[in-house]
C-alpha cells in the first residue's frame, strides 16, 4: 500500500507567510515609522503646521498632598510658554520669554534653574508641527518594546541637539505616545499620557500624569483652543 506524503512543511510556510506575526510584520519599525503613525493618530502633519500657539485650561489635582486647583498653560512658537497652577494656598507660575526662564512657587520670582532653562530654548520649533518631527533629534533609536502605563508600547530612546536624554513610549496598537521619562541631574522626571481627546481636528492627551516619588500630580485640560496667545502673556515678572 502507497501512502501520500502529506505536504506538511509546505503548509507550515505557507501558514508563517499569512500570519500576522510573521517575521516581516513583527519586525521592529524605524524612528521614522513610529513617528509617521504617532502624526496620523493625533491629526496629521498637515493640520498642525498651522498651529502657530495653543492654550490648555483644566485642573490640577497633587495626590500626595490632598490639593487641588486651576491650571492653565499657554505657548506659542519658537519656545514661548507660561504656565501658571493655582492651587489656592500656593501659586506657581513659570515660563520662557524665547529668553530666559522664571520660575514663582509662591516665595518671590526666581531665574529658572540653568539647565530647565537650556531645555526650554532648545524647544524652538519651525511650525506646530515640529514635534512630530524625528529630525529635531541628534540621536534616536528604537529599542524594542516594552510596557509602559501597561500599555504595549515601541521605546524610543532619544537625545537633543542640546544632550538631553528622553525615552519615549508609543502604543504599539494606537500609534499614540503614551509617556516619557527625562533624564536630568535631579534624577529622572517620568510623565504619563492619557485620554487623548480630539480639539478641532488634533487630539491631544487630557490626562498629563507626573509621576513622582512622594505621589502623582494629575493634569486634566478640559479646554484647548488653538492660536497665538496674546503676547503680554508671556512677558517675564523679572522685567518689573
Amino acid at each position: 500500500m502507497t501512502h501520500r506524503k502529506t505536504p506538511f512543511l509546505p503548509l507550515l510556510l505557507a501558514a508563517a507567510l499569512l500570519s500576522p506575526l510573521s517575521g516581516a510584520a513583527a519586525q521592529t519599525p524605524t524612528v521614522k515609522d513610529v513617528y509617521d503613525r504617532f502624526a496620523t493618530a493625533v491629526g496629521g502633519r498637515d493640520a498642525w503646521a498651522k498651529v502657530t500657539g495653543r492654550t490648555e485650561k483644566g485642573t490640577t489635582d497633587v495626590t500626595f498632598a490632598g490639593l487641588s486647583g486651576f491650571y492653565e498653560r499657554h505657548s506659542a512658537l519658537p519656545n514661548k510658554i507660561r504656565m501658571i497652577i493655582d492651587l489656592g494656598m500656593v501659586k506657581i507660575d513659570q515660563g520662557f520669554d524665547g529668553e530666559k526662564g522664571w520660575i514663582d512657587q509662591g516665595q518671590g520670582v526666581q531665574r529658572m534653574p540653568e539647565a530647565e532653562e537650556k531645555r526650554a530654548a532648545e524647544a524652538a520649533a519651525n511650525d506646530g508641527a515640529s514635534f512630530l518631527d524625528p529630525t529635531r533629534f541628534a540621536k534616536a533609536t528604537v529599542e524594542g518594546k516594552e510596557q509602559y502605563d501597561g500599555v504595549d508600547s515601541y521605546k524610543v530612546a532619544t537625545t537633543s541637539k542640546g544632550g538631553t536624554e528622553t525615552v519615549e513610549y508609543f502604543d504599539v496598537n494606537t500609534g499614540l505616545r503614551v509617556g516619557s521619562v527625562t533624564r536630568g541631574a535631579n534624577g529622572e522626571a517620568r510623565v504619563i499620557y492619557r485620554d487623548y481627546k480630539e480639539f478641532d481636528g488634533k487630539k491631544v492627551p487630557t490626562k498629563i500624569v507626573q509621576v513622582q516619588p512622594q505621589g502623582d500630580v494629575v493634569i486634566t485640560i478640559q479646554l484647548v483652543t488653538f492660536g497665538a496667545p496674546d503676547p503680554a502673556v508671556f512677558k517675564s515678572p523679572l522685567d518689573k
